[in-house]
C-alpha cells in the first residue's frame, strides 16, 4: 500500500479470473476502492463532498458488475448461482445502508468503511468469483462457452461498447457520454483481444498511440480473424493528420474521430456505423 499515492489495492495477476471482461470488471472496481480511499484524504469539508459523489460512483458500478456476473452466471447455467446472488445482495444491502447514513449525517467513518469494501473487493475476487472463473474456462476448454450478451433492464439486450484506450480519463468520458450503450473499458489492446473472443461487441472505439501495441497492429489483428473482422471500429485519436486517417480506413476502421471527441459527433457516428453494419 502506498498511502503518498493514494493506493490501497493494487491489481496483481494472482486476482485474475481468467476471464478478460470480468478481470476488467474487477480491475474496475479497485479504481473505484482507490478513488474512495483517496477522497478519505482530503480535509473535513472536501471529504464529505468528495467521498459522497465518489461513493454513489461506486455503488452504481458495484451494482453494473453483479448484473453483467448474474446474466452470465444464468446464460451459462452456473450451479452456484443462488448462494453467488445473495453474497451480492448482501454486499449491496450493506454498501447502500452505510452511504445512506453517510449522506443523512449519521455516525460514519469513511476510512473503516473504505477498508471493508477493500477486504470484501478482495476476498470477493479471490474466492467467490474464482469459482465462476474456473467452471466459466471449463466451457470454453470443452467449447461450450458462447460469446457473450448483455441485456439492459427492459430485458432487451444492449448495444455493447468497447473503448481501447490506454487513458483513464479518456475511457472515463467514453463511459459518461454513452450512458445509452453498454460500454466496457480496456487500457491494453492484447486484452481487448481477449474481450471480443469471448463477447459479443457491436462497435469499438479505438485509441491509435498505445505503447503495448498501437492502433494500426491493433486493426490488423482484427483483419486477420475472420471471426472479428466484422466488428466495427472507429478510431478516436489525436493523431489526426490525413495519413493517420487514410492508414485506419485502409486497415479496416469504419470511421474516424480526432480527439477531443464531441460528444454529439461520437454518438452520431457509432449510431452511423452500427446501423450501416446491420443493412
Amino acid at each position: 500500500m502506498n498511502d503518498n499515492n493514494h493506493i490501497l489495492i493494487e491489481w496483481e495477476d494472482r486476482y485474475s479470473v481468467g476471464i478478460p471482461l470480468i478481470d476488467s470488471q474487477h480491475k474496475q472496481l479497485i479504481i473505484t476502492t482507490n478513488e474512495l480511499y483517496k477522497a478519505c484524504q482530503f480535509g473535513t469539508e472536501l471529504l464529505k463532498e468528495q467521498f459522497k459523489k465518489t461513493a454513489q460512483e461506486t455503488v452504481t458500478y458495484v451494482k453494473y458488475h453483479f448484473s453483467t456476473e448474474e446474466q452470465i452466471m444464468e446464460k451459462t447455467a452456473f450451479p452456484e448461482i443462488s448462494a453467488h446472488k445473495k453474497h451480492h445482495a448482501e454486499f449491496i444491502q450493506k454498501v447502500l445502508k452505510d452511504v445512506t447514513d453517510f449522506e443523512n449525517g449519521k455516525k460514519f467513518v469513511p476510512h473503516q468503511f473504505v477498508r471493508f469494501l477493500r477486504d470484501w473487493v478482495l476476498s470477493h475476487i479471490a474466492i467467490v468469483d474464482s469459482k465462476l472463473g474456473d467452471y466459466l474456462l471449463d466451457l470454453q476448454k470443452k467449447g461450450k462457452l458462447g460469446k457473450i450478451t448483455m441485456r439492459d433492464q427492459s430485458g432487451r439486450e444492449k448495444q455493447v461498447v468497447l473503448a481501447v484506450d490506454d487513458s483513464k480519463t479518456q475511457l472515463t468520458q467514453f463511459k459518461n457520454v454513452l450512458p445509452q450503450y453498454d460500454v466496457y473499458t480496456c487500457e491494453s489492446p492484447l486484452q481487448a483481444l481477449e474481450i471480443v473472443q469471448n463477447m459479443e461487441v457491436d462497435i469499438i472505439l479505438l485509441d491509435l498511440a498505445m505503447e503495448e501495441m498501437n492502433g494500426y497492429d491493433f486493426l490488423r489483428k482484427l483483419q486477420k480473424d475472420q471471426k472479428l473482422r466484422d466488428i466495427p471500429v472507429i478510431v478516436v485519436s489525436g493523431n489526426s493528420f490525413e495519413q493517420h486517417i487514410t492508414a485506419s480506413l485502409n486497415l479496416g476502421a469504419a470511421d474516424f474521430i480526432a480527439k477531443p471527441a464531441r460528444p454529439e459527433l461520437l454518438v452520431q457516428k457509432i449510431k452511423q456505423v452500427i446501423r450501416k453494419k446491420k443493412h
